[in-house]
């Protein structure tokens, strides 16, 4: 490799064949490591190339394509998937050639995992209260199931008992995320559509997730206990889907069920175990170390971080060191969903799994390890990984041509937020939805923390230096935060509905733009005696004809129908001889205008304020 001079500077050169691979969220320091360069050489470089960043900041893939083309490489950023591996074969931890050398003999039959999926309202919950008999939809503001859980039930099946486990996923649009990341970890799908309803918005929605993720569909059409329910017409709409039922001669198993009456709720666990049967093949080695996924996680006040897992293959045991994500430690306990201890938790079984450092995200994948250290060891690398990752995309780009204009000119507006909840599913699917917020491209929403638990004075800190709103969802301040917040000037916001949270984003950012005012009348007083004040100047004293005046209220005097003086301001107002704040119509005041003395009985002072114009 020659090393030519770029911008006066010598830079190591590729011949533009050679690939250069780097981790998601990297910085000039790691790429200069790689091509044996100087980190500065690089900085100087991408100045050349209309690009300002330091030598250990995160940058984006695009600046890196930029950068590689100038000098001459390829550049490969490794995908999360790739990463994961490496850093874990870097520990030489092989999932994939543990699976492939799994063979017959060590495998073993394993429940089916259900995601129960389909409209807001449709019945989903209540199917799964009526599926396990325990009450879970008393005390859900807005009728939403707030985070994903997941149940095992037992039931009968030609006089065996079968086992299968249900992945509980909100189900509002904006939980698209988590309901995603269901899909992920589920064998079959469950779509309930209410009968008397129909195929809505997202009940399509919720079949793309299922189709895209290739899992077998079983149609549960719920409420036929309703006078209009009408099963056949649902039939109809979904065989438009692909969806066609046994009946019609296809191959999706359709159930006529009611929660509310507990209605053919026997024959809708049939239909998951045939379908499980017939479609799938669920084996796993449960003799090895466990692995699989965290489906939600909680910091409990007296427990600390609360993650409920989904073990996939191997067998989790209380003791055992797992990594979950970020989130390291040794399993101090497990239970399950009735809240009993359990010891050991098989393939497809789900536990709650006290002992971790921290909470882990709603679909990271966790995995038990020899030693503790070495997972303490993962969790750091993947939050240094993550952390870079969330650097290189908050990071916006803007050359150097266009920076000191876009700051002139006012273009970039951006509203800052940071978002706490109660549960991690909850707090990524709020972020996902507000950041799809779109009114146009002169503001912008940027999440510069997100987090579990109570609203702290770290985050009140934060808030204040980036001049941040906090929106707590589900949650509240901790101690002396509040006081902290109201000193410090800093807005929390506090949403038990997700609709509310989004719609009030939006309107902010609505009211970011660029405002359009209109003048509103207050109210008219008339001058019926004026009083001369060496001290205070000419003071008329009025009688309120319409409306209301208020102190430091603007105003404009009108003599005979022209306008004698605007922009003229209510500096004092008296009742008698105490000050008022306003008078309303009908009463009489002393008001004062300031240094403007040019008052006459029978004038006008009509008063105004400028209001914003709604936005449609």
């Amino acid at each position: 490799m020659s090393a030519p001079a770029v911008g006066g500077v010598s830079v190591p050169h590729g011949d533009g064949s050679t690939v250069v691979r780097l981790r998601r969220g990297a910085s000039l320091m790691d790429f200069a490591e790689k091509i044996n360069a100087n980190p500065a050489s690089l900085v100087t470089v991408l100045i050349h190339l209309g690009e300002m960043a330091t030598q250990t900041q995160s940058l984006d893939e695009e600046t890196f394509q930029l950068l590689g083309a100038e000098l001459g490489y390829q550049i490969q950023v490794v995908s999360p998937e790739d990463e994961e591996r490496e850093l874990l074969e870097s520990f030489d931890i092989d999932l994939e050639a543990e699976l492939e050398a799994e063979g017959e003999d060590v495998l073993a039959p394993r429940p089916p995992v259900v995601t129960v999926m389909g409209h807001v309202d449709h019945g989903k919950t209540r199917l799964l209260d009526a599926i396990r008999n325990t009450k879970v939809i008393e005390g859900e503001a807005g009728g939403i199931t707030q985070h994903i859980g997941a149940y095992q039930i037992s039931t009968e099946v030609d006089e065996q008992e079968r086992l299968i486990t249900f992945i509980d996923t909100p189900g509002h649009e904006a939980f698209t995320a988590m309901r995603a990341r269901g899909a992920q970890v589920t064998d079959i799908a469950v779509l309930v559509v209410a009968a008397d309803d129909g195929v809505m918005p997202q009940t399509v929605e919720a079949l793309n997730h299922a189709q895209a993720a290739n899992v077998p569909i079983v149609v549960a059409v719920n409420k036929v206990d309703k006078p209009d329910a009408n099963p056949e017409k649902i039939r109809g709409q979904l065989t438009e889907y692909g969806l066609v039922p046994e009946e019609y001669g296809g191959d999706t198993m359709f159930v006529d069920v009611s929660a509310r009456e507990n209605l053919n709720i026997d024959h809708l666990l049939d239909a998951i175990v045939l379908t499980a049967d017939g479609a799938l093949e669920l084996q796993a080695n449960p003799d090895k170390n466990a692995r699989g996924v965290a489906i939600e996680a909680n910091l409990d006040k007296g427990r600390g971080a609360v993650c409920t897992v989904l073990v996939q293959s191997g067998t989790l045991k209380v003791g055992d060191s797992i990594v979950a994500g970020a989130a390291y430690g040794r399993v101090r306990a497990m239970f399950d969903e009735m809240g009993r201890t359990v010891e050991a938790a098989t393939p497809s079984r789900p536990v709650q799994v006290l002992g971790l450092s921290t909470v882990p995200r709603a679909g990271d994948t966790f995995l038990a390890t020899q030693e503790e250290r070495t997972a303490r060891q993962i969790a750091e690398k993947r939050e240094a990984a993550d952390r870079n990752a969330q650097l290189a995309k908050r990071r916006k780009r803007i050359t150097l041509e266009s920076f000191d204009e876009a700051v002139a000119e006012g273009k970039i507006d951006t509203l800052n937020l940071i978002i706490k909840g109660d549960v991690s599913g909850a707090v990524e699917a709020l972020e996902d939805s507000l950041l799809k917020i779109d009114v146009g491209e002169e503001v912008q929403l940027r999440v510069i923390h997100r987090g579990v638990g109570a609203i702290t004075q770290n985050d009140v800190n934060l808030a204040t230096v980036d001049n941040a709103v906090i929106i707590g969802f589900n949650v509240r301040p901790a101690e002396r935060v509040t006081e902290l917040a109201e000193r410090e000037g800093v807005e929390m916001k506090f949403y038990s509905v997700i609709y509310n949270a989004i719609d009030e984003v939006e309107s902010a950012l609505k009211g970011m733009l660029k405002p359009e005012y209109e003048e509103v009348e207050l109210g008219t007083a008339e001058i019926r005696e004026v009083f001369r004040s060496s001290k205070w100047g000419n003071i008329a004293g009025a009688y309120i004809t319409k409306g209301t005046v208020r102190r430091n209220g603007k105003a404009r005097l009108v003599r005979d129908g022209n306008v004698v003086q605007d922009n003229l301001t209510i500096d004092s107002l008296r009742r008698f001889k105490d000050d008022a704040t306003e008078v309303r119509e009908g009463y009489e005041c002393g008001i004062g205008l300031g240094s403007f003395n040019d008052i006459h009985e029978g004038d006008i002072i009509e008063t105004w304020e400028m209001r914003e114009k709604p936005r449609d």
